[in-house]
């Protein structure tokens, strides 16, 4: 397996020239949800409907919006190859022999990251606040004397709740990881199904996983870089993200001879 300093150096190397392309990709597309989010909300509100907002954002993001991210991920894969892009591949996926796919794969994604916030979140504030009631009822009659057991529980409270907090950023960056692989796979095997694509792509990533999470935290740099160059700086860190996740991608493939059945 390449090492994340070979992979970083395919990943810069295949931008090069492109940079600006992938730029105003990124920066396309974001215009172009911020004008659908506008319109739609404003139809939403001349039509009266109550939290049209939180509906048209749901709409948007898991019908529209997931299709230019998914479309970036792929130009960035095909920069990798030495492929020439355009702009227009950020509507790549909304081909109808593509969307199907793709859209089912975010569902999916969606879904996988809303239990795990619930498996890990949910049952920490039902029991913090069970447990605070009941200290509560069972100190009643004394004053209300657990004042200091009540600072204990909110101090565990908050070191639970980072713990959690660390895990489910784990947690979610290997689903990340999984899902953003099936990507590539889905759009280099077509025949591929749901399934199919998210076993492959574990496969692919198990044996390379800890190598794929210090990739993942190298990128952090890059952004806060990009925050401190006026924020616009996150255009370019993005645009090396979906290179990097793509040469990472290309070398898993290397590494394991993939072939798909």
């Amino acid at each position: 397996m390449r090492t994340n300093d070979v992979i970083r150096q395919s990943a810069k190397n295949a931008l090069r020239g492109f940079w600006g392309t992938m730029v105003i990709s990124i920066l396309a597309t974001i215009a172009i949800q911020s004008v659908l989010s506008s319109i739609l909300g404003t139809v939403g509100l001349n039509a009266g409907i109550s939290g049209s907002q939180t509906w048209i954002d749901f709409i948007l993001e898991n019908f529209i919006n997931f299709a230019f991210t998914f479309g970036l991920s792929i130009m960035g894969l095909l920069l990798v190859r030495d492929s020439r892009v355009k702009l227009s591949t950020i509507f790549l996926v909304f081909d109808r022999r593509l969307y199907p796919a793709f859209f089912s794969l975010n569902l999916l994604n969606v879904f996988v990251n809303y239990v795990l916030g619930l498996l890990i979140f949910l049952p920490q504030f039902v029991l913090s606040g069970f447990n605070q009631y009941l200290e509560l009822v069972l100190s009643f009659n004394h004053g209300f004397s657990a004042d200091r057991s009540l600072l204990n529980q909110s101090i565990a409270f908050v070191i639970s709740l980072v713990i959690s907090v660390i895990l489910f950023l784990f947690l979610s960056q290997i689903i990340s990881g999984i899902f953003q692989i099936a990507i590539y796979l889905r759009y280099d095997y077509p025949e591929l199904t749901l399934g199919q694509s998210l076993k492959q792509a574990w496969r692919l990533l198990k044996p390379s996983l800890w190598q794929y999470i210090w990739l993942q935290i190298s990128l952090i740099g890059w952004f806060i870089l990009g925050l401190l160059a006026l924020v616009i700086g996150v255009l370019w860190a993005n645009a090396y993200a979906y290179a990097l996740n793509a040469a990472f991608y290309e070398a898993l493939k290397e590494d394991q001879a993939l072939t798909v059945s």
